[in-house]
This record gives C-alpha cells, structure tokens and sequence, in this order.
C-alpha cells in the first residue's frame, strides 16, 4: 500500500512538473517594468486543492507551504492570499477570493478559467499577474526565485532584516 502512496506521488509530481512547464510556455505573463517603490505592495496567490495530492506535498513539504507562510515575515510589503477550491475537479468561486482580489476571479470567469492547475502560484504586482508558476518545481525554481529577484529591488529601508 505504501509503495502505491509513493508511485501516485511520483506520477503526481511528474504531471505537476509537465503542468507547470506548459503553464510557463503557453502563458507568459505581462511584466511591470520597473524597481518596487519603497512601500508597494506584491501579493502572492496560492490556488490549491483539498483533495490535491501535489498539493499536499506542498504543504507538508519544508520548502512549500513553510516557505510560503515565512515570506511576509521577510517581505513585509507582501501579502500571501491562500484560494483553496473543495475539489481538484471543482471550480473556483468567488467567495474564495478575498475583496481586493475580486478582479482575478473576474478575469479568471471571463475567460472560463475557473479551474486552474493546482498548485498554481501568481505573483501580482500593481493588479497585473506579473509571474504565473504551476506545480512543485515552479513553486521552487521560479516563483521563490522571482520573488526574490522581485524584492532585491526594493529600497533597502523596505526590507525586513531577517536574514537571508
């Protein structure tokens, strides 16, 4: 039974993967140019499922969902909006996203994406998704990183001092 756990994990993972490389190739997302001003906000969207068994991995994985609760700590212009749907094959609803993201969940309905791939991270940025990542590797080699990168253009009187 365990080695049936470990092998659906696995497959879960590899699908996750091709997921997230077709989500960054087919759907590249519009870039705010420019430094962060000293005070602007960034919000980080996570869209799980409960059912979702890479999203499971996520969350109890040190580098996910730990990492994710840590960065507004590090980060304090970062807000960290968690949409969690029931299902992996139900639909997101509007009474999962908080008001000052109502936007995306209308652009999301207009173009009959309500059911996006999970794990799936964004990045917004001046209401413009700046980053869009799907499954395990493009939480750790491309949202982290963006974000990251995003941040080390902050003034420096705008980043926490917890150490890197």
């Amino acid at each position: 039974m365990r080695s049936a756990i470990v092998v659906f994990t696995l497959l879960a993972s590899a699908l996750a993967m091709q997921v997230a490389a077709q989500t960054s190739a087919a759907e590249p997302v519009g870039h705010s140019s420019g430094a962060l001003s000293r005070d602007e906000q960034v919000t980080l969207v996570v869209h799980t499922a409960e059912n979702c068994p890479v999203c499971r991995v996520w969350r109890e994985s040190p580098s996910g969902l730990a990492v994710a609760q840590q960065l507004p700590q590090r980060w304090p212009h970062l807000n960290v909006v968690y949409v969690e749907r029931k299902s992996l094959h139900g639909s997101e609803s509007e009474l999962l996203y908080p008001a000052e993201l109502q936007y995306l969940y209308q652009a999301r309905r207009e173009r009959y994406q309500l059911s996006p791939p999970v794990p799936l991270f964004e990045i917004v940025r001046n209401r413009q998704v700046v980053a869009r990542q799907a499954g395990l590797q493009g939480w750790t080699d491309g949202i982290v990183p963006a974000l990251q990168q995003l941040e080390a253009g902050r003034p420096a009187s705008a980043q926490s001092s917890v150490p890197r």
